[in-house]
């Protein structure tokens, strides 16, 4: 029994991974119909309609991708981060969807 829950938990992650793929590839989309603009975290998570925490995440590891770039934005304790494709990754995504 205890090696079934392990089973069960190990497919959920699968799943979840594929899910979080799924949004970074919509993430991407959406800062690529923004460019040369960028977004802020929140303007990111309504239009995912996601939790700000969760696609700050995301937005970072695309970052350690080294498929976004950010600008933070400091006043006092809170930090705003704007978002956007960098221009060798725009250029890549614009052959993509014109070659589709």
């Amino acid at each position: 029994m205890i090696y079934i829950k392990y089973f069960d938990i190990n497919i959920m992650s699968n799943i979840s991974r594929e899910k979080k793929d799924k949004l970074k590839e919509e993430i991407l989309r959406i800062i690529y119909e923004n460019y040369p603009g960028f977004l802020y975290t929140y303007q990111v998570a309504e239009s995912l309609i996601r939790d700000d925490e969760f696609v700050l995440s995301l937005l970072k590891e695309l970052k350690n991708n080294e498929l976004l770039t950010c600008i933070e934005e400091t006043t006092g304790n809170n930090i705003k981060r704007k978002w956007g494709l960098k221009k060798e990754v725009y250029e890549k995504y614009k052959e993509l969807t014109l070659s589709v």
